[in-house]
């Protein structure tokens, strides 16, 4: 049986006046939704401006037939988290120290500072930029390429994207790409080697992205290039050629993803936006994809 939900709501304009609404039913998707995803829902759905105060009451659910066939219900979640969380101790790239996460003001050194019942943390983060889920931009490879600094925000930013489903194998070539509708896309690269973050298994044979892929990601002008895995290239070998040939071209790398196999192979929208640091190229974003 499909899932709805009854409720009403009041609503206030910020021009004066309202509205309100009983025993309101909406199809849903999950099993639950927020107070604020029906707020929003309804001002969409009638169209409303100027909407101030919502107040959702005497919420519950049912089961029953959806009875919108042709329109979207409202989504279970919108937004899909790519990152790995950032810990102290968190070991990303064996050989690279990890990062040191502390306090720089406790709250308790703090309260001293405030009146009573007054609080405040301030953090202190010592790491490397090659920590977590982060981009790589020209300047990490090239001493003349653009910094984190000197990206354009649009490149690092609602992109549309494709998901590449491909399970067990090492060896990524030009032909897993073939056939595809990726030309200035957003190219995410499922592997499913992120179930092995934090364990050793992580950093030995992992998948990787051949020259030969690289380049015809670059012929067919993608946007930036992101993979579930350990490093884009080889990292058994010295030599660096996907960084260089995505790089050199000014196509981004996100490495260290995760939660790709949430994502619908398109129809949808990538986000990995880093600080704008001048003179680094690599830095951990919280990357992201929106549901469209």
């Amino acid at each position: 049986m499909d899932k709805r939900v009854v409720f009403d709501f009041e609503i206030e304009f910020t021009n004066g006046g309202g509205i309100q609404g009983q025993d309101f039913r909406l199809d849903i998707e999950s099993d639950t939704v927020s107070d604020k995803e029906l707020a929003d829902y309804i001002i969409k759905d009638l169209r409303l401006l100027m909407v101030g105060k919502v107040n959702i009451l005497n919420k519950y659910y049912i089961g029953e037939k959806h009875k919108r066939k042709t329109e979207k219900v409202i989504p279970s979640e919108k937004f899909i988290d790519l990152s790995h969380v950032i810990f102290d101790g968190l070991i990303t790239y064996k050989g690279l120290p990890a990062p040191i996460i502390c306090d720089y003001l406790s709250r308790e050194k703090s309260r001293q500072n405030y009146e009573a019942g007054t609080e405040f943390q301030i953090g202190k983060i010592e790491m490397v930029a090659n920590t977590g889920t982060y981009i790589d931009c020209p300047f990490h490879r090239f001493e003349h390429g653009k910094d984190l600094s000197e990206v354009d925000l649009e490149a690092f930013t609602n992109l549309d994207s494709v998901t590449v489903h491909i399970p067990e194998c090492m060896e990524i070539t030009a032909q897993h790409f073939k056939n595809l509708e990726i030309r200035n896309k957003a190219v995410l690269v499922r592997t499913d080697w992120s179930r092995h973050w934090n364990t050793y298994l992580y950093f030995e044979n992992h998948p990787y992205l051949t020259q030969e892929a690289a380049e015809y990601l670059r012929d067919c002008c993608v946007k930036l290039v992101g993979i579930d895995s350990h490093n884009i290239d080889d990292t058994r070998v010295k030599s660096r050629p996907v960084h260089t040939t995505l790089l050199g071209s000014e196509i981004l790398i996100v490495e260290h993803l995760c939660n790709l196999d949430k994502l619908p192979f398109e129809k949808f929208r990538f986000s990995a936006v880093p600080p704008k640091f001048k003179g680094v190229g690599t830095f951990p974003v919280r990357a992201f994809a929106t549901i469209i």
